[in-house]
């Protein structure tokens, strides 16, 4: 039994040493990535900056909010520290997410308006059944 505990503990040193940046819940994500969670939302800000040079001031207020939120949804759905990490591609997986943003938003519109125009044809049908009611009367 001592030497199953020798041995698990010499997989995690190994573990640990091919995935250093391993976080709690064999997650990879953890407090370390703090200093560098914070340089990629200053990327994602002058990224952003560069893409409207001439943004308005109300436009600029929301930007480190909006970059903090980008960089969440980056952080998330990162499998690993190197690709959350990697500068080449953050204006790829910046599109990414923003095309995805897109279309949750172009379905809640289409949901919304089905909703709605279940909900008047209802009352259509509801008036319909009250003058017919009244009629037969």
């Amino acid at each position: 039994q001592v030497q199953q505990q020798q041995q698990v503990q010499q997989q995690q040193q190994v573990q640990q040493q091919h995935h250093p940046h391993q976080g709690l819940n064999g997650g990879w994500q953890s407090e370390r990535d703090v200093p560098h969670r914070r340089k990629m939302i200053a990327k994602i800000v002058t990224l952003l900056q560069q893409r409207k040079p001439n943004a308005p001031q109300e436009w600029l207020k929301k930007l480190p909010q909006m970059a903090k939120r980008l960089e969440e949804s980056l952080y998330r759905s990162a499998p690993n520290f190197d690709a959350y990490n990697d500068v080449n591609s953050l204006k790829h997986r910046l599109q990414q997410l923003a095309m995805n943003i897109g279309m949750k938003t172009k379905n809640r519109a289409k949901q919304a308006q089905a909703q709605q125009q279940a909900h008047v044809q209802a009352q259509q049908q509801a008036q319909a059944q009250a003058q017919a009611q009244a009629q037969a009367q």
